[in-house]
């Protein structure tokens, strides 16, 4: 089967279980709405903190320009910036990852032939709240490392942002299941990480590729958008109304199929996971899609 008619075949596998049962697309919803507000908040919160704070505002400028004179001049101004990514990422990471672990915990149920709804996968992410903070905390302090990585100052730039980049891929990679495992067992943060690694190693990784398969189907869909309303915005731009309109309509359709990819690739995951830890394939999937996901290594393609 080639990556075409796979991605087609993994999109409409995914389309049914949500035709089939319309809350999950609340999850990646509301998770991306409070995302925004939350952010929103903080970042007011902060500028307001250091707007109404001269001594702040002094403070901040002279470890800047200490800064750029000094190896250790800004030690205090970077402690306080990695604690400020670390609680930010804490927050951002905790809230995409509640709501992920509702959705997939409601569309484990939906694979396993029980009806399901929104309520039922918010209590599911309920009982799992201290996993999913747990392993949130987890991965802002690799996001913060990262980071560090990523902007090493001692002349190893390049060096740091390929480590940062290897380091990121390989995060991605062993968590890729993290998720539903949370969703489905009563866990520890360490051992989903390891849980899902271990389901990872029994295979070529050819869920990764479903994954991207279903991205890159969303990708061409957004990009498609993108070229159709931004040309039609800029042959419209001596008319305001209708160029706003075309623009709102443009970020309008981008949302929704921002929501729908997370939602499909939700599910795939789901469906991957459940087939990985029970061995059967849910009735909505082609058989050979899930189990092609978990060839025996050295088998051929």
């Amino acid at each position: 089967m080639n990556i075409f008619s796979r991605s087609w075949s993994l999109f409409k596998s995914s389309w049914s279980i949500v035709r089939s049962e319309p809350s999950l697309l609340w999850f990646p919803l509301l998770s991306a709405l409070l995302v925004i507000v939350v952010s929103a908040i903080l970042f007011a919160l902060l500028g307001s903190i250091v707007a109404f704070n001269p001594g702040l505002q002094q403070t901040i400028a002279a470890a800047t320009q200490s800064a750029g004179q000094e190896e250790g001049g800004s030690l205090l101004l970077s402690a306080v910036g990695l604690a400020l990514l670390f609680l930010y990422y804490l927050i951002m990471g905790g809230i995409a990852t509640y709501f992920a672990t509702a959705m997939a915990g409601a569309a484990l149920r939906r694979l396993d032939g029980h009806d399901t709804s929104f309520g039922e996968g918010i209590g599911i992410a309920n009982r799992r709240l201290g996993t999913i903070l747990g392993f949130s905390a987890i991965a802002a302090t690799v996001g913060v490392l990262l980071s560090l990585l990523r902007n090493n100052r001692n002349g190893g730039n390049a060096a740091g942002a390929i480590l940062a980049a290897i380091g990121g891929l390989a995060w991605n990679v062993a968590t890729f299941l993290v998720v539903p495992v949370i969703a489905d067992r009563q866990i520890s943060p360490i051992d989903a990480i390891k849980t899902s690694a271990a389901l990872l190693r029994k295979t070529w990784g050819e869920q990764l590729i479903g994954s991207g398969g279903l991205g890159g189907v969303f990708g061409v869909a957004s990009l498609a958008v993108i070229l159709l309303f931004g040309g039609l915005a800029v042959l419209a731009i001596d008319v305001t109304l209708l160029f706003w309109t075309l623009v709102a309509v443009g970020i309008l359709l981008l949302i929704v199929l921002g929501v729908l990819s997370s939602t499909l690739g939700g599910i795939y995951k789901a469906a991957v996971y459940r087939y990985a830890a029970q061995q059967q394939v849910a009735p909505q999937f082609d058989a050979a899609l899930i189990q092609g996901a978990f060839r025996a290594k050295g088998a051929a393609a």
